[in-house]
């Protein structure tokens, strides 16, 4: 998407140098690249899978080399409007896990990116100042800016991607944590037998289970032992991974998948129910890569909360339900553009238009 005259005119109304923001969400399928002018408007984007055998580094390398393609192709565009595009002013990114100085904490899906300082590697890529967010945050930030958490307060958004985790919205502000680490609820407990279980060896914590990945294991498992038992488990390799959109497809057909998708469903529903008991949220917003599935997920979902939820609260997929983080990084780079209380246009859905992958 190009950026319009109107940017370019906010620009230098504001006193502001041309410039653009990047934007990183670095995701455990995928990492999102984005640029925008500085009063939001989106400009350009681009994807790649994350590749966890490379380790840390090299993922976050190939995101800097996708980055300064963008950022070069922005510059030629044909016929640019004069004042819209000027240098790289800053960098937001958000990350699976919990950005510290030395590095992602809560973060197995990658090798080594517990042990990366993500900021400080950027910085050093694009000499301009970086801000870092665990990416659920973000995304929340992101619906309670533009989306269907504005204005709800509290409000609690669900993310259904390749883990599990919420984020809180009070006052229309994120809560972070003590240590940063608010909403990580895909470490909660499954079973009152997990409390005695001191060295945590044999617990399966919710994430395990719940969760995209959870999701396409359990069902992968299903069909190993098909093949072991010599049925025909779908038509399908032993060693093919299942996509979480592929379970929901299959539990059209397939009974036994449908049993553990109701299973999910059933978890999932049960967690939900006593978060929102105790935040007593007025809006849920539900991202992530399993909204393409929402036509099998709303009513479970809405069944259990008007059932148990003294209040029960509306619930709705995400303005963004794709890439609400990446939208929550480009705002921590506007923020750091502009400052905080800097003017930017609200963004509406589908303002990405490159992205489709689950997160």
């Amino acid at each position: 998407m190009v950026a319009s005259a109107s940017s370019a005119a906010f620009v230098a109304d504001a006193g502001v140098p041309p410039g653009v923001v990047l934007g990183v969400d670095f995701g455990g399928s995928k990492i999102a690249v984005a640029l925008a002018a500085l009063d939001g408007t989106l400009l350009t984007d681009g994807t790649l899978a994350t590749e966890p055998q490379l380790g840390a580094a090299a993922n976050v390398e190939r995101a800097v080399r996708l980055a300064r393609q963008l950022l070069a192709e922005t510059a030629s565009l044909a016929n640019p409007v004069p004042g819209d595009r000027g240098p790289l002013l800053s960098v937001g990114a958000c990350t699976f896990g919990i950005p510290q100085d030395s590095g992602v904490a809560l973060s197995p899906a990658v090798p080594g990116w517990d042990a990366l300082p993500l900021r400080r590697h950027l910085e050093a890529a694009f000499r301009v100042p970086v801000s870092v967010m665990t990416d659920v945050k973000a995304a929340a930030s992101a619906e309670a800016r533009h989306g269907v958490l504005r204005g709800a307060d509290p409000g609690l958004y669900l993310n259904l991607g390749t883990g599990l985790a919420v984020a809180f919205v009070l006052g229309g502000k994120v809560v972070r944590g003590a240590h940063g680490a608010a909403g990580e609820i895909g470490y909660n407990l499954r079973s009152p037998a997990d409390v005695w279980d001191r060295q945590g060896a044999g617990v399966v914590v919710l994430e395990d289970v719940v969760s995209g990945m959870g999701l396409s294991a359990s069902v992968a498992r299903l069909d190993r032992g098909r093949t072991v038992a010599g049925a025909a488990g779908a038509g399908r390799g032993t060693d093919l991974p299942v996509s979480a959109s592929e379970v929901f497809e299959r539990a059209g057909d397939d009974p036994a998948v449908k049993k553990l998708l109701d299973q999910f469903l059933r978890e999932l529903c049960y967690h939900l129910v006593n978060l929102t008991i105790a935040l007593d949220p007025e809006r849920i917003a539900v991202g992530g890569g399993m909204v393409r599935s929402w036509d099998v997920l709303r009513e479970p979902i809405r069944s259990a909360l008007r059932a148990h939820v003294p209040y029960p609260p509306e619930v709705l997929p995400g303005a963004f339900p794709y890439d609400a983080a990446l939208h929550g990084a480009i705002d921590l780079g506007l923020e750091l553009a502009l400052g905080a209380g800097g003017q930017r246009t609200p963004r509406q859905r589908s303002a990405i238009t490159r992205q489709g992958e689950a997160k």
